[in-house]
């Protein structure tokens, strides 16, 4: 007996085409991803695609194996969110790709910055034997601590066109006493505290950078200084980059007038910088009309 008469409200986004894909790392563990098609996916064409990202820190290699068996449910309803991998994106002619970023190690921020270069670099290319993404437009983002990975992303390596950051952390010396799965305190591990900050290595972002933070955002490791001393430097040493901040908003945002106008300014970057479609005019009028003003920036 059917007992519900439950209607699902985004038919064209559920329908999309997922492809699960694994890849090799350099240092032979094999991962795991999944690309999703944009909704009216054209059979044979390129199409530009955001890369969302969340590392997980693992002490032994058959302990993501092990997760990956319980993560992966290919029958599961796809959810419709407003932040990370969400499907969004698909609507406005993105793929999204979300590749698996095991960090492996006992003491796993040791291997941080090598684990999530080399997983990201194998993904690219695994996408790329796929023949579904134009790899020359592909863009990264993530929240809160996968903003810190996209702002490492940026900094270590050349792959991407743009980046969008949400409630980040990026100088971990602001988090002295340990962060995500560090169990380590800064004056035990000093240099995997400054080598894993992007905020030292902000120089070597290239990569124009959209970010965004709630202005009373009470996650210990994610305060609103966070953001503000990140675009202080890129602007500093003039990059492309700018900072949205969310009056009255935590950790995540929840009115509906802002999820509109960040996903607005979200898509209005990326369509610029990653799509190439000269959205420039978007980002403008976007910008006199959203709830939230840019604490600082250079475009």
């Amino acid at each position: 007996e059917n007992l519900t008469n439950n209607v699902d409200p985004f038919p064209d986004v559920t329908a999309a085409t997922r492809i699960d894909f694994e890849f090799q790392r350099r240092d032979g563990l094999q991962v795991h991803g999944r690309v999703s098609l944009p909704v009216g996916y054209v059979e044979g064409e390129k199409v530009p695609a955001i890369f969302w990202t969340y590392p997980r820190e693992y002490e032994r290699p058959e302990l993501y194996e092990n997760a990956v068996v319980r993560s992966r449910n290919k029958n599961a309803f796809t959810h419709m969110s407003w932040l990370r991998w969400s499907d969004l994106w698909l609507t406005q002619g993105y793929a999204l790709v979300y590749p698996d970023i095991p960090i492996i190690g006992e003491n796993y921020n040791d291997t941080y910055i090598g684990n999530l270069v080399d997983a990201m670099y194998a993904a690219i290319r695994a996408v790329d034997g796929l023949d579904v993404i134009d790899i020359d437009r592909i863009g990264h983002g993530g929240h809160s601590y996968g903003a810190f990975a996209t702002a490492n992303v940026l900094a270590n390596a050349p792959y991407f066109k743009a980046g969008i950051a949400g409630d980040g952390a990026y100088n971990r010396s602001l988090t002295p006493a340990g962060f995500q799965a560090e169990r380590r305190i800064i004056w035990e591990a000093p240099h995997t505290y400054v080598e894993m900050s992007p905020f030292f290595r902000a120089d070597q972002i290239d990569t124009p950078l959209l970010m965004y933070h709630g202005g009373d955002d009470n996650n210990t490791g994610t305060f609103p200084v966070q953001s503000r001393r990140m675009i202080h430097a890129l602007t500093t040493l003039g990059k492309t980059a700018v900072l949205y901040e969310y009056p009255y908003e935590s950790h995540t945002p929840r009115a509906i007038e802002n999820k509109l106008d960040m996903w607005g300014r979200f898509i209005g970057w990326f369509d610029e910088y990653v799509k190439g479609a000269g959205a420039s005019a978007v980002s403008e009028e976007a910008s006199g009309q959203g709830a939230a003003a840019p604490v600082a920036g250079r475009r």
